[in-house]
């Protein structure tokens, strides 16, 4: 296959923040080039949130997709910008490898309740790191649930999946487990990558999972709780945009 040469200069916008800095504040689909050293990809542009400037990096919004993918797909990315996909931890990296970035993510529940967690200090390792999850400086109304327990912290984690166990659950792989890629600790208090269930679900905590707004199980019914929609997103944390 043909190599890919980088240029020598960019050609394209770094991210969702410097298309909305050449005037462009329309949301919608645009060609992003995150990494010099590869190519050119279609992000989804939230021009309006909290001032807008968002590179969308995930959404769950119907169950169309299987998130329980492989190593190599979570790192090149799945699906569509415009309905369920996953941007990619290569890019990921990439996106927040130079200066600060935050990191929001919204939640739907099915009566059409939301809120939302925003991480002022959000950064995604090299590949070579395991893509290791940085969140900090929290704020918002869904709470903490990244940085939930000793046991249960994913800031600082590596990147699981069902063929690579990084956790630190020495019984098992949570990637494996719970079907899903996420930087799991021993194993979660969030996982957004978990099995689209409409509502209510029993058994393995296994569906769209943040702790600190649904608690974990239903005490009279023992069942469980996964979200309608989701969406995470990435800015600069210098980003100023009309709020």
């Amino acid at each position: 296959p043909p190599t890919y040469v980088a240029p020598s200069e960019r050609l394209h916008p770094h991210d969702c923040a410097e298309i909305y800095k050449l005037g462009i504040k329309e949301n919608g689909i645009y060609t992003i080039q995150p990494d010099l050293h590869r190519p050119t990809l279609e992000a989804n542009c939230d021009m309006e949130t909290a001032g807008g400037g968002w590179t969308v990096i995930q959404i769950r919004q119907d169950g169309l997709l299987d998130f329980n993918r492989t190593w190599q797909e979570y790192r090149e990315g799945f699906g569509s910008p415009q309905g369920e996909h996953w941007l990619g931890n290569a890019v990921l990296h990439a996106l927040t490898s130079t200066g600060q970035h935050q990191l929001r993510i919204e939640l739907e529940d099915w009566h059409q309740q939301k809120r939302h967690a925003t991480y002022n200090n959000f950064k995604v390792a090299s590949e070579a790191q395991r893509y290791r999850l940085t969140a900090r400086e929290y704020f918002g109304d869904a709470g903490n649930a990244l940085s939930y327990s000793k046991r249960y912290n994913h800031d600082g984690r590596s990147f699981c999946t069902t063929d690579r166990d990084h956790d630190r659950y020495a019984g098992g792989n949570c990637g494996h487990y719970y079907g899903a890629g996420w930087w799991f600790d021993a194993c979660l208090a969030a996982n957004l990558n978990g099995r689209y269930y409409h509502g209510r679900y029993s058994g393995v905590t296994n569906g769209i999972y943040w702790g600190t707004w649904y608690i974990l199980t239903d005490g009279q019914t023992g069942e469980r709780y996964s979200f309608k929609r989701v969406e995470m997103k990435t800015r600069p944390r210098s980003f100023v945009g009309s709020s």
